[in-house]
């Protein structure tokens, strides 16, 4: 049998092995398409080319989902950095810093409902105490905590969940800016209040 189609017969195979392990079927495929094409290019002569093949595939499903992993941990912390440089920086933000932060706010907007947002806003970027933070989110202490954990557990992962608002987004936008540079925070907090009672939100119970 050639090459060619040994490789076609082990398809089948090498893509439920790999399915089930990254659980999407668009990086299986994928997976599977570079193991056999990398199979396909080795010169030495392979003995056990269906044990070969499936400790390929798994050995690339294992590497593909430590590159996520690092990813997810990476992308929680994506948002605070910027924010930091941003509320340290005494002088005018660069072009670059004012791209980042807008950046991080469409991170949050299209990942994060409107509680979930201000909580983390005023306690990670702001370091507000508990104890303001219900006052302006109107929720108990406990629950502002879970909305803190359940933020961050949402910036982890890849998938989007709110399509972006680009008039709150600006909106959003000046008002963290005026806070963050002048200490301007009424108009900011009124945004963050109104994104939590505003019908036109995404629906927190979704979240």
């Amino acid at each position: 049998m050639s090459p060619e189609l040994t490789a076609l017969s082990y398809r089948p195979l090498l893509f439920t092995i790999a399915r089930q392990m990254v659980g999407n079927p668009m990086d299986a495929e994928d997976l599977v398409q570079d193991t056999l094409l990398k199979w396909l290019n080795i010169e030495k002569e392979i003995n056990n080319i269906k044990a070969y093949l499936i400790r390929s595939v798994t050995n690339s499903c294992i590497n593909h989902l430590d590159a996520l992993k690092r990813k997810k941990e990476t992308l929680v912390d994506f948002c605070e950095p910027i924010f930091d440089k941003y509320t340290t920086n005494i002088e005018i933000p660069s072009i670059d810093l004012e791209k980042e932060l807008s950046e991080g706010l469409s991170i949050l907007l299209k990942k994060l409902n409107g509680a979930e947002r201000a909580v983390f806003l005023l306690k990670e970027i702001f370091n507000f105490d508990y104890n303001e933070i219900t006052e302006i989110c109107e929720k108990k202490k406990d629950h502002c905590r879970q909305l803190l954990f359940r933020a961050k557990e949402k910036l982890k992962e890849n998938n989007t969940r709110f399509p972006i608002d680009e008039e709150r987004h600006q909106k959003l936008n000046i008002n963290f800016k005026e806070a963050s540079r002048k200490g301007n925070f009424s108009s900011f907090i009124e945004t963050l209040k109104n994104d939590i009672s505003n019908l036109l939100s995404p629906d927190p119970s979704k979240g």
